[in-house]
C-alpha cells in the first residue's frame, strides 16, 4: 500500500491513475472502468493491492531511486492492435 501511495505522490498523479496505468502496463490494454473501480475500492477500504499494481509501483520507486527519468508510460508498450477475445478476470492478493 505504501508503494502505491509513494509512487503516485512522486509522479504527481492520483493513486487511481496509477492503478489504471499499472493495469495497462501489465495486461497491455485498458481495464474496464468498473473493474478498476472495484479493485481501487478494495485498496482504499482494506489495503488490498493487486500484484501487478504493487509491482508497477515498486518499479517506479526503484527507477526514481536510481535517478532515472520516470513518467507514467515509462514501463508501457502501447498496444495499438485491437484486442480479440475476452479480457482476463481481475483478481488481487494481500501482500505483507
Amino acid at each position: 500500500m505504501q508503494a502505491i501511495e509513494r509512487a503516485a505522490s512522486l509522479l504527481k498523479v492520483s493513486e487511481y491513475r496509477l492503478f489504471t496505468e499499472a493495469y495497462l502496463t501489465w495486461f497491455g490494454d485498458r481495464a474496464e472502468q468498473q473493474d478498476i473501480d472495484d479493485l481501487f475500492a478494495q485498496f482504499k477500504m482494506y489495503g488490498e493491492v493487486p500484484y501487478w499494481a504493487d509491482g508497477y509501483a515498486r518499479n517506479v520507486l526503484e527507477d526514481i531511486a536510481a535517478n532515472r527519468h520516470v513518467t507514467l508510460n515509462s514501463f508501457c508498450l502501447v498496444n495499438l492492435a485491437p484486442r480479440t477475445g475476452d479480457k482476463p478476470d481481475l483478481s488481487f492478493s494481500v501482500l505483507p
